[in-house]
């Protein structure tokens, strides 16, 4: 019935490169979807450097401290998805992109830029910025554990 010069796949020829492909897809996968993570991330964290450096050069120029997302369109544009950032405090507001949420907060001269994913709690970011010893840091979170206060005391 069947001669020897037939191609093709046997059953378990086929059921093995099933078996191998999804053996790597399932490895695959994580490591893509946490490679996108740490990018969002460390987007989310070059804005927050941005904000860091905005509201140094407001103090500067303007010689006042600012106290809204209003006052630093002035020197440089926070942007989120619906244009710059423009309201009359430092209350929340979402990123451009869509993933991160960023509020600032002011106890004399040190700023606390925080920034939290819903989805992602652990993935959150902190950064401060002394205006009176010029000092900064940004603390990044993991996917096991989340960002720790930084210390620019």
């Amino acid at each position: 019935m069947y001669s020897q010069d037939e191609q093709g796949f046997t059953l378990i020829e086929a059921l093995l490169s099933v078996v191998i492909l999804g053996t790597l897809t399932a490895i695959a996968i994580p490591n893509f979807q946490s490679s996108i993570n740490r990018t969002q991330q460390n987007e989310a964290a070059s804005t927050i450097s941005q904000i860091q450096t905005t509201i140094a050069a407001y103090a500067d120029e303007f010689g006042v401290l600012p106290n809204s997302w209003a006052d630093l369109n002035d020197t440089s544009a926070v942007m989120t998805d619906n244009g710059p950032a423009t309201n009359n405090n430092f209350q929340a507001i979402t990123l451009a992109g869509g993933y991160y949420d960023v509020s600032v907060s002011n106890a004399s001269n040190l700023y606390t830029i925080t920034a939290t994913r819903d989805d992602k709690p652990t993935l959150n970011i902190i950064a401060c910025i002394n205006l009176t010893n010029g000092a900064s840091a940004i603390n990044k979170g993991s996917s096991t554990s989340a960002a720790s206060s930084p210390n620019c005391g």
